[in-house]
């Protein structure tokens, strides 16, 4: 399943075709990586017209300090990071997004075998990057997710996330994890 598939321009709904989307290619040497030579296709998300919620708890720098204090604060207290990969990629949208890509910038194979011209338009129907609402539905996707197995965030403070009995609590920024644990199994369940 893909987040995209390509669709004629003239399918695209007539109350949409002005937040067309462009994309941007965008290339990447990242030396700590497994992978360290990174192409991506993102999206210019400035340019659609997204009405909806896309904002989203995140925790800060204060709420991180304070969960590295309470980890030495607790006798065998251990603290580990945990990162989400991809986790704004396939999240379903709550609506199909548009997007066309510039023809100088698909492969001239590609463009022969499919005989394109022009522009390719796509219709995207989960999360990717540049999405304004990409991470908020990413963010409630993973609440839920957390949910069913007995997390919750905690209501005074953004990004701070407990668990109903386990002795196990984290700090959430994106898709980073400051997780503080006593417990291998508890840091385990999560």
């Amino acid at each position: 399943d893909t987040n995209c598939h390509d669709i004629f321009k003239n399918m695209i709904p007539q109350d949409r075709i002005h937040d067309v989307a462009h994309s941007r290619v965008v290339c990447e040497v990242r030396p700590t990586k497994a992978d360290p030579n990174r192409t991506r296709i993102t999206i210019g998300g400035n340019t659609i017209a997204y009405h909806g919620n896309t904002g989203t708890k995140t925790g800060s720098i204060e709420v991180v300090k304070g969960v590295l204090n309470s980890v030495c604060s607790w006798p065998n207290g251990k603290f580990l990071t945990a990162d989400i990969d991809n986790y704004y990629l396939n999240t379903p949208l709550d609506r199909p997004e548009y997007v066309r890509i510039k023809f100088d910038v698909i492969p001239q194979e590609f463009t022969t075998e499919y005989n394109l011209m022009a522009f390719v338009h796509f219709e995207i129907t989960k999360g990717i990057y540049g999405l304004k609402q990409a991470g908020k539905l990413a963010n409630n996707l993973l609440t839920k997710r957390l949910a069913a197995h007995g997390y919750y965030q905690c209501a005074t403070t953004a990004g701070l996330w407990r668990h109903k009995w386990r002795q196990i609590l984290f700090v959430l920024i994106v898709d980073d994890f400051g997780i503080e644990y006593v417990n291998k199994v508890d840091a385990e369940h999560l």
